[in-house]
This record gives C-alpha cells, structure tokens and sequence, in this order.
C-alpha cells in the first residue's frame, strides 16, 4: 500500500504551511469548527495528543497552542505524510492507541475504483466482513502507557473506537483534565448520545458543540433533536464533540 500520487506530489511540491492553512480552513468550515478556535479552548503550552492524526491536520493546528504535539497514526502511509509534512511541529506514533497493549487488524477500506479509502481505516472495521480492504497488523498501546504530563488537549477520532481510546487513557484524562474533542457524530457510533452522557458522568466533563461561528451550545439537546447517529445531511455541520472539564 503506498500513498495516492495527489498525496505523494504534495510532499515534494506544496510547503506544508500552505497545505495546512488551506486543509484547516477547509475542515474547519465543513466538520471540524474547533479548528478555527483552538487557542480560545486550549490553554497554551504543555503536551496535545492527535489520536488518529491522519494526514496531520489536527497535529499542525495543535502545534501552533501546544509546546509539544504526539501525533497517532497507525496507518503507515498516512503516518509517513504527517511526518515528512510536520517535520518538528509533531512526534509521529505509527501506533493504534486502544485500551490495551498489543497488536490489532487494522483495515483499510478501498473504493470500486480500487482506491485506499485511508480516511475510513481503523480498528473496529476488523470485525465487519469487507472483503474490498486490505488488512494489516498493527501495534497498540493505551495513552496511560506512554507516561506524558501536563495534557491540554486530547483529539480523538478512530472511526469508531473512540471510547477505547479514553478508556486507555483514564488516569492521563483523571489528572491532567484535558479538554477532549471526540469524534462522535459520522455513524460510526450507534448510540452518540450515550457515549456523551458517559463520557460526562465518568470523566466530569461538558459537553459542546462548537458551531461555524465559533459560539459553543450544549451538545446533548442537538444530538437528541438529529434524530440520527451523524450530523451529515443535516443542518449541523460538526463531526465532533467538544468536552471541557467541569
């Protein structure tokens, strides 16, 4: 598996400033919002956590808040793009951060065309019957493991093994009481609703909506009224949920 010859001309032509900026005004217009306001809900300095940082979108925003970025992308093509763009902006992990310790299938869907669809790869997939995928091992480890201090933010988004993430990383979250933004609403969770409450009543967090202006609603009453397990084709436009300590 290598990467898609559009991704492997932008290494080699396109400076990863450019990339980014236009990447970050894209997503945070069309599902990601807490793109556009991450210095106003993540305090300066310490470490951030890019969980399922793909081609390092997330991991180039949480550079310019944090002192330290550890970016996890168990994708090894995707993996090699953040890191070549990033350069020292992020450390790369080509690791599936989970609950436990290990090594997992990690599948990787493929279009009719015969495409890498490297956006859908993950964990949970594993278990489907997707016969037009490929599939290969990957190494976990759980966030508690690797020991990071002083936390400010946590962006989790692993098609649909988000809450194995924060299981693996509840001593971090308990002392460090990051802000958390969880990819929650593209229908790879049957029930968002409660995924959030639990979230909530286990972790002691809020949880919000950050919506294309900027402003924050609470999230539990608009995930209700969706009526659906994701945001797509509906009047609300984010993919994730904000979750700031109480």
């Amino acid at each position: 598996m290598s990467l898609p010859w559009k991704e492997r001309l932008t290494t080699m032509l396109v400076p990863a400033s450019l990339y980014y900026r236009h990447r970050i005004a894209d997503e945070a217009a069309w599902g990601e919002h807490e793109l556009s306001v991450l210095g106003d809900i993540v305090r300066s300095g310490g470490i951030a956590i890019d969980v399922g940082a793909n081609q390092g979108v997330f991991a180039f925003a949480l550079s310019k808040v944090a002192d330290r970025v550890e970016a996890f992308e168990p994708n090894p093509d995707c993996a090699e793009f953040s890191r070549w763009m990033l350069g020292r902006r992020a450390r790369i992990h080509v690791v599936a951060l989970s609950n436990r310790t290990g090594t997992s299938e990690f599948v990787v869907p493929v279009s009719h065309e015969g495409l890498p669809l490297h956006l859908g790869g993950s964990l949970k997939r594993a278990a489907t019957d997707q016969t037009n995928a490929i599939r290969f091992n990957v190494k976990m480890r759980t966030l508690d493991s690797y020991g990071f201090e002083d936390v400010r933010a946590v962006k989790i988004d692993t098609e649909g093994s988000e809450m194995d993430v924060i299981e693996g990383g509840r001593e971090t979250i308990r002392r460090d009481r990051p802000v958390l933004i969880v990819e929650l609403l593209t229908g790879a969770h049957a029930d968002a609703v409660t995924i959030t409450e639990t979230i909530c009543s286990a972790h002691g967090y809020m949880a919000t909506l950050v919506t294309k202006t900027g402003a924050r609603v609470d999230a539990l009453p608009v995930i209700r009224n969706l009526g659906s397990n994701t945001t797509w084709g509906s009047s609300i436009r984010n993919r994730n949920v904000l979750f700031i300590p109480r």
